[in-house]
């Protein structure tokens, strides 16, 4: 079952927020990218809402995250805690 507040996801959340704002984007240029709402990003990064594996996808391409290294980031910081 999942859990809105495990590691992991805390850490995805984290890694996925820190390279938004790398790249000086708002949650409404994501948005506008992903062609979603921003309060969709809002509430992914703030835990409201879980997001599916084609979601991180889709995010990560916008985002310019390869989606092995954001596993790998996910999976060291996890266990680093």
């Amino acid at each position: 079952m999942r859990n809105r507040n495990s590691i992991e996801e805390k850490n995805l959340r984290k890694i996925l927020k820190e390279k938004r704002l790398e790249l000086n984007m708002t949650q409404r240029d994501l948005g506008e990218l992903l062609n979603t709402p921003h309060t969709f990003v809002n509430k992914y990064e703030v835990g409201e809402r879980y997001l599916t594996f084609t979601e991180v996808i889709n995010i990560c391409k916008n985002l310019q995250i390869d989606v092995h290294s954001l596993l790998d980031d996910v999976m060291e910081k996890s266990s680093k805690e």
